[in-house]
């Protein structure tokens, strides 16, 4: 019988099936809820490690995105064509937040030209 709270676990994050599955055959059974949880935060720490180095390459790529918006006399067509256009739009939805405010302006204008 699985804990209610490694069952909680289990349901909301499947991916962490196959670390539960080890923790079981290394305990002969049940490893019980304390051990999962501590494997969990092994679990969440790996991801953070590999989130890390994608945020920081996100906010380069953005950041320099960015400077193009605001500083070259190619903007729109760089920016606002090659760039913004072709992001899917629900990654323009989540990048929005990430954009500086030349970028996010061209977002805006962008949306305002896709309404008429």
């Amino acid at each position: 019988m699985i804990d209610d709270d490694v069952q909680t676990i289990l349901d909301a994050v499947p991916e962490f099936a196959d670390c539960y599955l080890d923790l079981v055959e290394a305990a002969d059974g049940d490893p019980g809820a304390a051990m999962v949880f501590g494997e969990l935060a092994w679990y969440v720490s790996d991801l953070t490690a590999s989130v890390e180095p994608c945020r920081c390459l996100l906010q380069r790529c953005l950041a320099a995105v960015e400077t193009v918006a605001h500083a070259s006399a190619d903007a729109q067509e760089l920016v606002g064509g090659a760039f913004l256009d072709n992001l899917p739009p629900a990654d323009l939805r989540s990048l929005m937040p990430w954009f500086g405010p030349h970028t996010a302006a061209m977002v805006e204008a962008g949306d305002e030209d896709r309404c008429r």
